[in-house]
């Protein structure tokens, strides 16, 4: 390692809130947690737009805006109507693993969502994307360890069923104490000095079973404390991993515990397509009787839910759907029978004008019609804001990509992005239902959580500042702040900078190169 550096460890917390981690801590259900943040300076961690995990997480460690990027979604347009690819890398962009690799630095990257596995100088292992036939780890021989040794190794959770969540608890428990054991592992050959490890069992656990995580410190319900026992025994673990490989002193060099964006209960639904629909934006051919009666009569099951005994009837029914029309996969990914993809086959292309795909939290211009020119576009962007601002149902937070991130974006990025009710409705681009809004989660929806902007940070080391409540802190600051404080200068300008409350006592910046 370079000399006058500092090692680093970073973990990633995907998804959680400060008011989940602090009702755990009090709980008493992450003891290991609760001593690293006391004495850690604490951040509120604001989150790009959209807050979602592949832009956040490559923001966030490249110190690129989405915009920069070119990236909104775990989606992006592939050319063709209603059809996507799936995103899978930061490049060719450098995260702050690349930058400091150049510079000499062992690096380990453990679970970040990249395919193939960039090569760098140490170790990465892919993780959270569906595996499609590509290189999920530097060195590639680690791969085949990972599937052999002790029990293999997960990319991703499997989704369990609302009457599955001890299954899921119980998977996440034991995907948890994998990674940590890895780390060990791995950390012992590769010696790293950088290490990065996100734990994204967080985030899926709380996107379906929001509302009993949120119950636990009332409940106290044994298998969501074991699984908060894993989670701070497997960050611990880690921590002890890292710093003891490099002199045993936990405060020695620097850890940093983040999270890409917040969480909270799914309190309603906004549906785009449908809205636009309405508006005139978006127009289509007639279609089959089968496509038109299928809105309705979830509409209705959805006014109904509460009043009838609707979840096992419903369960049975969407077996039964399941077994007699399966769903149609194509080579790229898309699935057609729910989603925008297969409702694009009835949308009239030549007089549509907006739509919303595949990216739901955003609006695109149709790319698929007659040329539209600049003044065009600017004019329908003026039009479907004024139009989205005043539909008060959704309460709807309309953002300009281009006035947000400061710079001009790409003819295939989303003219708006979409937040509603301050990200407690989420939003959705399907044309499952008939209506715009639905003002509350039917009871027998899957998910229960969604994402909201604001996200956690905290970090510790030698001569960091603690400080009794959190700074705000922009997920876009992460890198150059890191960097900054590693005496690394990136050559070309990024689009966050070192946030001053971590710079203070740290000395001058390093001198331009």
């Amino acid at each position: 390692m370079p000399v006058d550096t500092e090692r680093t460890l970073l973990i990633g917390f995907d998804g959680v809130p400060w008011d989940l981690l602090d009702a755990a801590i009090g709980a008493g259900a992450l003891p290991h947690v609760a001593e690293f943040l006391h004495g850690s300076f604490r951040g509120n961690l604001r989150s790009v737009e959209p807050a979602v995990t592949i832009p956040a997480w490559y923001s966030a460690m490249t110190g690129y805006s989405p915009a920069t990027l070119d990236l909104w979604g775990f989606t992006a347009p592939t050319g063709r109507p209603g059809r996507f690819r799936p995103v899978e890398t930061y490049r060719p962009r450098e995260a702050v693993w690349d930058r400091l690799g150049r510079k000499g630095w062992r690096v380990g990257v453990v679970n970040f969502p990249a395919l193939p596995a960039p090569p760098v100088h140490g170790y990465f292992l892919s993780g959270m994307l569906p595996e499609r036939r590509l290189a999920t780890t530097h060195p590639p021989s680690l791969a085949q360890r990972l599937r052999s040794e002790d029990g293999g190794w997960d990319l991703d959770l499997p989704e369990f069923g609302p009457g599955e969540y001890r299954e899921a608890f119980d998977r996440a428990s034991r995907s948890l104490g994998r990674k940590a054991q890895v780390v060990e592992t791995l950390q012992g050959e590769f010696h790293p000095d950088l290490l990065f490890v996100l734990f994204s069992e967080t985030d899926r656990l709380q996107h379906d079973h929001w509302d009993r995580i949120v119950r636990f410190p009332q409940e106290g319900d044994p298998w969501i404390r074991r699984y908060w026992k894993a989670l701070d025994e497997a960050f611990h673990r880690v921590r002890t991993a890292f710093h003891e490989d490099g002199g045993g002193d936990p405060d020695g060099g620097m850890t940093w515990l983040l999270s890409d964006h917040g969480f909270g209960a799914t309190e309603g639904y906004f549906f785009t397509n449908r809205f636009l629909q309405r508006k005139g934006y978006l127009h289509t051919r007639p279609t089959p009787i089968g496509t038109r009666l299928r809105p309705w009569t979830t509409d209705w099951l959805a006014k109904v839910d509460g009043v009838l005994p609707l979840r096992s009837p419903l369960a049975w029914s969407d077996h039964l759907r399941r077994a007699v029309f399966p769903r149609t996969e194509e080579r790229d990914g898309n699935a057609l029978d729910q989603t925008f993809g297969w409702f694009s086959r009835f949308v009239d292309w030549d007089s549509t004008r907006a739509f919303s795909f595949p990216v739901p939290e955003a609006i695109y211009a149709n790319p698929f019609g007659r040329p539209v020119t600049r003044p065009e576009r600017a004019k329908l962007k003026e039009e479907l804001r004024r139009d989205l601002e005043g539909f008060t149902p959704a309460r709807l937070e309309v953002v300009d990509p281009e006035e947000l991130y400061g710079r001009p974006v790409s003819d295939t990025a989303p003219l708006l992005l979409l937040s509603s009710h301050g990200g407690a409705w989420e939003v959705r681009g399907d044309t499952n239902h008939a209506v715009e809004v639905l003002d509350r989660r039917p009871s027998y929806f899957q998910r229960q959580g969604t994402h909201r902007p604001v996200g956690i940070l905290a970090v510790k080391g030698r001569g960091v500042p603690a400080n009794d409540r959190p700074t705000p802190f922009r997920l876009l600051d992460v890198a150059p702040t890191l960097l900054a404080l590693l005496g690394h200068r990136p050559e070309e300008a990024l689009d966050g900078m070192p946030h001053p409350a971590l710079m203070k006592g740290r000395g001058p910046s390093p001198p331009p190169r």
